[in-house]
């Protein structure tokens, strides 16, 4: 099966989307926060990454100390991050989170049938697209650790590479640019790059005007969305600041005069707002008019170009009627257009044409356009010193990938002819070598041949003549050693984190007690068939979960049976107050449960976002987006019930879009 991942970033932005050969004709969004795009924020929670709005209030919070916002200046800090029980660099946190979601994409929605990424490193078809704010550095900051860790086909493509084509198509031929200004924003800042309208190559460097990034009615707009909940705003206002935020940003970047809809405020609850452009004053748009146009036009005579030229293309957070309306009052007035949700949709289309043109090899996907001066498509050509530390990670060439397969073919057939000193010298050499280059991309594959040797060693031991005549034992249908039988580590492995998953669940949901005795019947199970493999992760969870003291006291002081009293806390998500219960948790400095709220404020969003949707699936009959409800309402289902929560609700709204 054919398919391809596709990464869009921006500085405060992450979206994840998918195509497969055999389903829709068109890139279809992972959807995690119950949209397409999320919060760059990353939060790390044991071994696994969250991105989105939870990690970003968990971050802006400070709910949690692995959580970090604002990622490109964070990760500049020489700081450390808590993954699996270890300390990683900063630096590495945006890789692993990114490569965990793209595990996601491959298990639930491509359900296996592809493998997962390890097994898929050096073929998984992979695109990162970036938006114009961000520079060559913080490109090659997300794309080169993925080139270094053995990703083959893949390809960083600029927003301008894609869009350029798409927009000028819409205007009519005579009337075509040979400039094409695109105006973004970066922070606060207003930003200006320069291209070839037909070749799409940078003319000169970027403009940036300080301080003219922001809508100046982005506040007004905040100001009066918060006037108008009448029965909600008389609480705190802080918490809800995102909120107001992106609704005022969703407002300000459409093409409608007046909104009248639903917010789905930080405890879950639902508020209706109104809000009209006639309420907006324009007065701020004269000063940035004046300033905008005087750096522009400076630019342009010193190139040797003039307006009549150029044509300006807003974008992101630029593509607002305020932008729009700056270009065009300039006593020179440069005709602007801004990109919508149909000229992106148009850019993605473009894209899965050239994907499916190159039969899904994506890493020669714009070969032909890497002469642009800020493309870096293939950047293992390209020296550039990064702002940003990134592992200086060797990639092995074709003669050490053949070497390691012979010698790993080696140790396979050594097993299989029960000569353990053998093939432990193998694997001490191989190891040895691969240490000495350098190499990362064989250490997962090391560790689980370095398993399936020590459960060989296990199960081939020799029995002695004396003991075969006191226990005699039926032998094998075959007794030629290479056909011994061998542990099923896979099958091992799978069992094992699905019992350590529910047992660390029933810590999550303070059954402390029962989570220590499923752990060490766990244990006493692994040890009577002779598996210690796993001893080193069971220390890692009675560690990480804080079960040391609990086994002490299990086994020698018999607690008598107590009634348990439901603290505050646990009140306060009973009756679906998750955000007030996320505070508290906090605040005792139960971390665990505060993740677990996070993930139900999560939850309640989409399925709010669900509930508005529906009449939408119901007339488009959207078979996609139907499955992709109903996936995302019965994992919202189980969390609720894992948590003891009503679930009444989602049931029926499962069977709603069941019955579409």
């Amino acid at each position: 099966m054919n398919y391809c991942i596709l990464v869009t970033i921006s500085r405060n932005g992450i979206s994840f989307r998918y195509n497969r050969m055999d389903g829709d004709n068109r890139f279809v969004d992972f959807m995690q926060d119950g949209g397409g795009e999320m919060p760059f924020a990353i939060e790390c929670v044991g071994n696994e990454f969250v991105i989105g709005k939870s990690a970003l209030e968990s971050a802006t919070q400070k709910l949690a100390p692995n959580a970090f916002a604002n990622i490109f200046d964070t990760c500049k800090e020489m700081r450390t991050f808590r993954f699996a029980g270890r300390d990683e660099q900063l630096n590495k946190l945006p890789f692993y989170a990114i490569k965990h979601y793209i595990n996601k994409i491959l298990q639930n929605c491509f359900y296996g049938v592809v493998g997962n990424i390890d097994s898929n490193v050096s073929k998984l078809p992979l695109v990162f697209l970036f938006a114009p704010e961000l520079d060559t550095d913080k490109k090659l900051f997300i794309s080169s650790p993925f080139e270094k860790g053995g990703f083959q086909n893949m390809c960083s493509i600029s927003y301008h590479q894609l869009l350029l084509p798409v927009v000028m198509g819409t205007i009519p031929e005579k009337q075509r640019a040979k400039v094409a200004i695109m105006v973004s924003v970066d922070k606060n800042d207003l930003l200006l790059q320069f291209y070839d309208a037909e070749t799409k190559e940078s003319l000169m460097d970027s403009i940036r005007i300080e301080g003219q990034g922001s809508d100046p009615r982005l506040k007004q707009a905040k100001d009066l969305i918060w006037a108008g909940l009448y029965s909600y705003n008389y609480q705190p206002r802080e918490p809800e600041e995102d909120i107001l935020r992106e609704a005022a940003l969703r407002f300000l970047n459409s093409n409608v005069r007046m909104v009248n809809e639903e917010l789905c405020m930080s405890d879950g609850s639902m508020q209706d707002y109104c809000l009209s452009r006639d309420d907006l004053d324009m007065s701020a748009i004269g000063e940035a008019t004046r300033l905008v146009s005087h750096h522009l036009n400076e630019a342009l005579h010193h190139n040797g170009l003039n307006v009549s030229q150029c044509q300006v293309i807003l974008v992101g957070k630029a593509a607002t009627d305020y932008f729009e309306n700056i270009f065009g009052q300039m006593p020179l007035a440069y005709p602007a257009k801004k990109v919508t949700d149909k000229e992106r949709n148009l850019m993605l289309d473009r894209l899965l044409g050239l994907v499916r043109k190159a039969d899904y090899q994506v890493s020669n996907l714009f070969a032909s356009t890497s002469k642009a001066k800020d493309i870096p498509v293939d950047s293992k050509a390209i020296t550039v010193d990064s702002e940003l530390p990134v592992e200086d990670v060797p990639v092995p060439t074709s003669a050490d990938k053949r070497k390691v397969r012979v010698m790993k073919a080696d140790i396979n057939a050594k097993l299989r002819a029960n000569d353990m000193k053998g093939a432990y010298a193998v694997y001490d050499q191989l190891k040895g070598w691969i240490a000495q280059k350098g190499f990362i991309e064989w250490d997962e594959e090391l560790s689980r041949l370095a398993e399936t040797m020590g459960s060989v060693k296990r199960k081939v031991k020799e029995v002695s003549p004396s003991e075969e005549k006191q226990h005699p034992v039926p032998k094998p249908i075959s007794e030629d050693p290479k056909k011994f039988p061998v542990v099923d580590l896979k099958k091992l492995r799978r069992e094992f984190h699905r019992e350590t998953a529910d047992i660390k669940a029933l810590v999550r949901t303070g059954r402390k007690d029962d989570a220590v005795i499923a752990l060490e019947k766990l244990e006493v199970r692994l040890h009577h068939d002779n598996i210690y493999e796993f001893d080193s992760d069971l220390a890692d969870i009675r560690k990480e979960y804080g079960l040391n003291d609990a086994v002490n006291v299990k086994r020698d002081i018999p607690v008598a049976p107590a009634k348990k009293t439901m603290s505050d806390a646990g009140k306060m998500l009973q009756k679906g107050q998750f955000a007030e219960a996320k505070r508290k948790f906090a605040s005792e400095g139960n971390s665990e449960m505060a993740q677990a709220c996070s993930k139900l404020i999560r939850a309640k969003r989409s399925i709010a976002s669900y509930v508005s949707g529906l009449d939408s699936v119901r007339r488009s009959r959207n078979v996609t987006s139907k499955q992709n409800a109903i996936k995302e309402l019965e994992n919202s289902l189980a969390l609720y019930r894992q948590y003891g929560l009503v679930t009444k609700e989602i049931g029926q709204l499962i069977e709603q879009y069941k019955s579409i």
